[in-house]
């Protein structure tokens, strides 16, 4: 009789006790993997991998921008969230020394025709180290003068505000071998 009341008793502790456990948050130095939608601020969609193979990354190891990390982190696996980053929570600000000056007639010669306002052109450019790929974004065109002032970026997405939705797939704990998803 006291082994079925002692039997009774653990078995009332196990049931309570999975119904306190609090669902494991991702935190940083965590690898998770998180599916993810990006949409710009005009409402066109990005990229996206959802269907796809989920991203991969740790929370906090400078490889994503900011607010990624920052969204992600707390969220529990089978999460849904959006969020909208500012420019200084993605790819940084459009700043003054970015700002290249080229006449029209020279980008017509070297592209073929004027670009319009707000578009992002890819390039390979010369710089102290070298010759590196790059994206300029056509920021303003003064006809008049003959001018076109383009923003000289790393990112084609520098200066914009993104909105991402993520669906957080799993978590893999710092110093644990498998993912809990």
């Amino acid at each position: 009789m006291i082994k079925k009341i002692a039997a009774a008793v653990l078995l009332l502790a196990v049931i309570l006790s999975a119904g306190c456990v609090a669902e494991k948050t991702a935190e940083t130095g965590d690898t998770v993997s998180v599916y993810y939608t990006l949409y710009l601020d005009d409402g066109r969609m990005w990229e996206s991998n959802v269907g796809k193979t989920p991203l991969s990354f740790v929370i906090g190891d400078g490889k994503m921008v900011s607010g990624f990390d920052a969204a992600v982190t707390g969220m529990k696996v089978g999460e849904t969230k959006t969020v909208r980053l500012s420019p200084a929570e993605a790819y940084g600000e459009i700043t003054e020394s970015m700002i290249q000056e080229m006449s029209v007639a020279e980008l017509i010669e070297k592209i073929g025709s004027l670009p319009a306002e707000g578009e992002v052109l890819s390039a390979t450019v010369q710089t102290e180290a070298g010759y590196q790929y790059a994206f300029l974004k056509v920021m303003s065109i003064d006809n008049r003068e003959g001018i076109v002032y383009l923003a000289l970026m790393r990112a084609p997405l520098v200066g914009e505000y993104l909105t991402f939705t993520i669906t957080l797939d799993a978590i893999q704990e710092q110093g644990q071998k498998e993912l809990i998803s």
